[in-house]
C-alpha cells in the first residue's frame, strides 16, 4: 500500500497535472427543459447516518437498529410537466449512478433526458453519459473512451475527476450536442442523435 502512495507521489511531482479537489455534499436538484414545460429532480443516494454501525454490528445487537438505520435511498429521479401553476409527475425512476449524476439535461418534449458524469467522479465510469426514455428506463450509456474527440490523457486531471466537459444541450428533441474542453483550453463539439444511437 506504502508503494502505491509513493508512486502517486512521484507522478504527481513529475508531471505537475494531476490537482486536488473538494466536493460538496450532493443535494437535491432540479433541471428544467429549455421551453419550462418539463422539469426533472433528481434525489442523490441516501445513506442513513447509522447505516456503517449496523452493518459492523454483532448479530446480538444488529436488533437495535431501525429500518430507516438500515435501508439505503438509491437515486432516483422523477420527471414532472409544467402546466401553468400544475406539476404533473410523469415517471419516478432509479438512475443508475452510484450517487447522482453531475449534469442533466432534458428534452422540450420531455421524451428523453440525458444524464452525465457521476457526483465526485467526473469522467470515469461506464455512465459518463446516459440516455433515458420517456418511460426513464435507460436507452444507452457510454464511458468517456468511446465518444470523447481528444484523447482522455488531454484532460485537465484532478484526484478524483477527469474534467472533460464544457455543456451540453439539445438541438432538437433526437439531437443534442456536447462540447468538449482540453487542458490547453481548446474546445470541441460532438452531436449525438437519440434516434440511431449515433455520434457524429
Amino acid at each position: 500500500m506504502k508503494i502505491r502512495y509513493i508512486l502517486l507521489l512521484v507522478m504527481v511531482m513529475l508531471t505537475g497535472t494531476i490537482h486536488s479537489d473538494v466536493w460538496a455534499p450532493p443535494s437535491i436538484k432540479s433541471y428544467e427543459s429549455e421551453n419550462g414545460q418539463f422539469l426533472l429532480k433528481v434525489y442523490p443516494t441516501e445513506i442513513p447516518k447509522n447505516y456503517y454501525k449496523w452493518l459492523s454490528a454483532k448479530p446480538k445487537k444488529k436488533s437495535r437498529f431501525s429500518a430507516e438505520d438500515t435501508t439505503i435511498v438509491h437515486c432516483h429521479a422523477i420527471l414532472y410537466e409544467i402546466n401553468h401553476s400544475d406539476t404533473i409527475p410523469i415517471w419516478n425512476k432509479k438512475l443508475i449512478n452510484r450517487i447522482a449524476p453531475n449534469f442533466v439535461i432534458v428534452a422540450n418534449d420531455g421524451k428523453t433526458i440525458v444524464t452525465f458524469d457521476n457526483w465526485s467522479a467526473l469522467g470515469y465510469g461506464v455512465d459518463v453519459m446516459v440516455t433515458y426514455d420517456d418511460c426513464g428506463n435507460m436507452v444507452e450509456r457510454y464511458n468517456l473512451e468511446e465518444f470523447s474527440p481528444f484523447s482522455i490523457n488531454n484532460y485537465f486531471l484532478s484526484m478524483t475527476s477527469i474534467w472533460w466537459q464544457c455543456g451540453a444541450k439539445y438541438i432538437s428533441n433526437d439531437e443534442f450536442e456536447i462540447c468538449f474542453l482540453d487542458d490547453k483550453d481548446n474546445t470541441k463539439t460532438r452531436m449525438y442523435n437519440l434516434s440511431t444511437k449515433e455520434f457524429r
